[in-house]
């Protein structure tokens, strides 16, 4: 592999906040790099010091020059930059912009167009929101084919199956990838190198995100190892120096000059471990017996013509403990039937019954409840000092700190936050509402993966129910008890269909369903003809095989759940206090067991094929 560009001893600080401290690094020309960490840590910053301010205001471009260091890229290099709020030509169309070349065709245009959802190719940037503006950008710069694609949060508001097919387009990417992203399925498949942003300090790990997250317990591990060693060793020394004040020959001034170095490594600031983030969900009263029914729901929106179901026949009971993950395409109406649950527009055939007791809590995507000019502080406490917790009360403050807000941002103002920043507000907001059934509209979209996995052990231990919009695959796995799928029909409506399970589990009944034969259509009466002689090769299933094929869905189903479980276990940051020992045992199983589904999906098609002469 080539090197093409390279970062050496970089260092950037803001006013009082170190953001880097000698960050280095090289990218190849075939690397797939996922940068990662904290909100706020410097990865937004990075990127875009890496791609020399393309893409950003001058202003901006200014203050991204760094303290010390230099960034290199080798001669004629070709690097595109996609930013979360990118910035491009508002007068024209969207067709001008996407075919900014001769080697770029209309058939390639509306390839990706379409897999995009982007509007009409005649609408111009200036009419588009800043999520329709994204994929345009996204699209501009897969079209481009440059040496090195930068992305800063891509899937951000995309829905499943459009990550899906980023994903295997940039698997068939011939250049580097340098992508800042919170989604973990995303980094799973794509990223073949975790570099972690952690206070200051830039961390390699090569693999994919699974890998990352077993190495990185061992580093922060042999971390806090070696705090312990030097808290220890320095109260040790206190006693000694409290006891012989008054030793002063060679050897006793080099034990002090010992103390000395020790006490001055101490991590202060944002040297310091990040502290665990823990999420309390107040659950509110307790549920009755109906939470939410559905009966034979129908929603339609527009008039005449454009007029279209968005769903109908819609029927579901939630009972105690249910969390439900809705997934389906943008714009299919998943915002839709959360707002007819909540009473906010009324079905247009059926029923809908939310119980007596049920207390809706709401994180609706758009975040418009937000003052912008309030703080922190006055945002989240609305009026009180006190936050009422299921175990007492706490100050306001206190309950943003847990929320793993720092004290020299509970008092900035909100519209001075960042995307991800604003959702912890909301989120907090939410949190000290409380409420017996949580209704979370994307609710990871620009949470970092410390805030992410605080939510999802949070989700698992809350005591009542939870509605949840996302495209977060990995968040619906560890979460989810059911799936709501909202599945494209030929004629553009969806088809919302539950599942019991997690993700995963809902995956592999698609598949599945993907596999089944198709229902024969009815036989039309014909003249008899001669038989025809047996195909070379073809042969019947023995009674054996036709068994086996019928236990198979089974069978697949229950290695997949094998899997996820593995997978929880082993993605639990608590794993390696509690189970370190047997991390490479479990890493095995995991593989194993990712072996055998692979193996069985196999031995399913292959049954398949054998069976086809006789079904048809």
């Amino acid at each position: 592999m080539t090197t093409i560009l390279t970062v050496q001893d970089l260092h950037k600080r803001f006013g009082n906040r170190v953001v880097l401290n000698g960050v280095s690094f090289a990218v190849g020309d075939r690397d797939r790099i996922g940068l990662i960490g904290a909100n706020g840590s410097g990865k937004s910053t990075l990127l875009k010091m890496i791609v020399r301010g393309a893409g950003v205001s001058e202003s901006e471009a200014a203050l991204l020059e760094p303290d010390a260091g230099q960034i290199t890229w080798r001669r004629d290099l070709v690097l595109e930059y996609v930013a979360q709020e990118p910035r491009l030509d508002e007068a024209v169309t969207i067709h001008t912009t996407l075919a900014r070349s001769e080697d770029i065709y209309d058939y390639e245009i509306e390839t990706v167009a379409d897999a995009l959802q982007l509007p009409p190719l005649a609408s111009t940037i200036g009419n588009l929101s800043i999520g329709e503006r994204r994929r345009v950008a996204l699209a501009r710069a897969l079209l481009g084919k440059p040496d090195v694609l930068a992305l800063d949060e891509p899937t951000n508001h995309l829905d499943v199956r459009t990550v899906e097919w980023i994903e295997d387009r940039l698997a068939q990417w011939p250049g580097a990838l340098i992508v800042v992203t919170h989604d973990r399925s995303f980094l799973d498949k794509v990223a073949t190198r975790i570099c972690e942003m952690d206070r200051g300090k830039l961390h390699n790990y090569d693999g994919d995100y699974t890998e990352f997250l077993l190495k990185q317990a061992e580093r922060l591990s042999v971390e806090t190892e070696h705090e312990r060693v030097r808290a220890a060793f320095v109260s040790r020394e206190i006693d000694w120096i409290r006891r012989a004040p008054q030793a002063r020959g060679v050897k006793a001034k080099a034990r002090v000059d010992r103390f000395d170095a020790a006490v001055a490594a101490r991590p202060v600031g944002d040297q310091l471990l990040p502290r665990e983030l823990e999420l309390r969900l107040p659950s509110g009263p307790r549920l009755g017996s109906t939470i939410v029914e559905l009966d034979k729901v129908a929603k339609r929106v527009g008039d005449g013509d454009a007029a279209r179901t968005l769903f109908s026949g819609l029927t579901l009971v939630m009972k105690k403990g249910d969390r439900i993950g809705i997934v389906g395409r943008n714009g299919a109406g998943k915002t839709t039937l959360i707002r007819t649950i909540l009473g906010e527009l009324a079905p247009d055939e059926g029923t809908v019954v939310v119980g007596q007791n049920t207390r809706p809590a709401y994180l609706e995507q758009s975040r418009r409840d937000l003052v912008a000019e309030n703080t922190v502080v006055e945002e989240v406490s609305d009026g009180y000092d006190h936050v009422e917790l299921e175990d007492g009360r706490i100050h306001v403050k206190s309950f943003l700190k847990t929320m793993g807000f720092p004290a020299t941002v509970v008092d900035s103002k909100v519209g001075q936050l960042s995307g991800g920043e604003r959702n912890r507000v909301q989120l907090a907001k939410l949190l000290r509402r409380g409420g017996n059934l949580l209704v979370l509209d994307e609710p990871t979209n620009d949470l970092d993966l410390v805030t992410l996995g605080a939510l999802e052990h949070a989700l698992i231990s809350f005591q009542g129910c939870a509605l949840i919009v996302s495209h977060d695959r990995w968040f619906l796995d560890r979460v989810a008890t059911g799936i709501l799928a909202f599945d494209d029909l030929p004629n553009g409506e969806s088809n919302v269909t539950f599942y019991e399970g997690s993700y995963s589990s809902y995956q592999a009944k698609r598949r599945q369903r993907a596999l089944a034969p198709k229902p024969r259509a009815a036989a039309i009466p014909r003249a008899a003809s001669p038989t025809r002689p047996p195909v070379k090769g073809a042969r019947k299933l023995s009674f054996k095989e036709t068994e086996e094929l019928a236990s198979m869905g089974a069978q697949i189903e229950r290695a997949e759940v094998k899997v996820a479980g593995l997978e929880s276990t082993l993605f639990d940051p608590k794993i390696v206090h509690t189970r370190g020992s047997e991390i490479p045992k479990l890493t095995e199983e995991l593989e194993l067991a990712r072996e055998d589904v692979a193996r069985l999906y196999a031995r399913w098609q292959e049954l398949e094929k054998l069976a086809g002469p006789q079904r048809s």
